[in-house]
């Protein structure tokens, strides 16, 4: 049977979210949408609106909502969520396979059966997403001295209840997010549209300078795009990237080895992530000059390449 289902992320629509900032003040309020920042590929995110006391205006909720990870979907080789699906994946939450499949899989062990169930399935990806919330907020932590400037400020995390079969909420459905300062601007990949062509140099180099403060506090972004850098007017006639999205990252303190960590950074190349996609795409209006950290990693690993 299938069952009519109204897509809640739309402009317009008001979400209830509970959230809780970093100094430990907890809220709950209501939230329009104002923006919807599409296609939704890993995360689902929008510009809302809150009139709270604790926190007022506007900011960017990041929801990790593994129904609507379309991207994440088609990499696992997963079906589009439906209704009918949410129903058998809280029958097998209220009757403990979820629990105990989460249970197996960290673990390392693999559940009986070669194939899953399509409540196993959103079992697996809920678990997943919530692994990439807890590694974007423990960067957002990290990076705390360049909130602000940059990276956004992290306003609080947050939480958006769903029902499960006659439970207001479920550990298991409860959708993990962000709400984050919004930096109102254009992505890096737009700067032709958006600034004049002796700007280039300067904005292009400016990412890459926020790509190597990132690392320098000791974390590796294994997801660096140009899109996820927001280039704004800055103070007089300059500009000012700021980065985005880091639910793909590692952390240096997980690394005793510095050999493995600097093999990683190399394989990795975030610096050229952007220095050789902004050169090849604003053909003669950005020329990338390789960082002497970065040539001290070639000359070490890609020698023989």
């Amino acid at each position: 049977m299938t069952h009519e289902f109204e897509y809640p992320y739309t402009v317009g629509n008001v979400i209830k979210i509970h959230f809780k900032t970093p100094d430990g003040l907890e809220s709950t309020a209501d939230a329009n949408i104002i923006k919807v920042f599409e296609p939704f590929t890993l995360s689902s995110v929008m510009l809302i609106r809150m009139a709270c006391s604790s926190l007022e205006g506007d900011m960017i909720l990041k929801l990790f909502d593994r129904r609507f990870a379309t991207q994440l979907r088609e990499d696992e080789k997963i079906r589009p969520w439906t209704p009918d699906t949410e129903t058998e994946h809280c029958q097998f939450i209220l009757d403990g396979g979820a629990s105990e499949f989460i249970t197996q899989l960290n673990d390392g062990e693999t559940p009986e059966g070669s194939t899953w169930s399509a409540a196993m399935d959103e079992t697996y990806l809920h678990d997943h997403m919530l692994d990439l919330y807890k590694t974007e907020v423990q960067v957002y932590s990290t990076l705390k001295e360049i909130q602000g400037t940059d990276i956004p400020k992290l306003l609080a995390s947050a939480v958006i209840p769903i029902p499960c079969l006659g439970q207001t909420s479920s550990e298991y459905t409860d959708i993990p997010g962000i709400l984050l300062q919004y930096i109102e601007g254009f992505p890096l990949t737009d700067i032709e549209e958006y600034t004049p062509r002796e700007s280039w140099q300067a904005i292009c180099e400016d990412a890459i300078r926020v790509i190597n403060r990132i690392g320098d506090l000791g974390i590796l972004n294994k997801d660096v795009k140009t899109r996820s850098f927001i280039v704004r007017k800055d103070a007089g006639n300059g500009f000012k990237v700021t980065m985005i999205d880091f639910a793909l990252c590692k952390f240096r303190q997980d690394y005793k080895d510095v050999y493995d960590w600097d093999k990683w950074k190399s394989i990795q190349d975030e610096e050229g992530a952007v220095g050789y996609v902004m050169q090849r795409r604003l053909k003669g209006g950005f020329s990338y000059h390789r960082s002497a950290r970065y040539e001290k990693l070639d000359e070490e690993f890609r020698m023989g390449e």
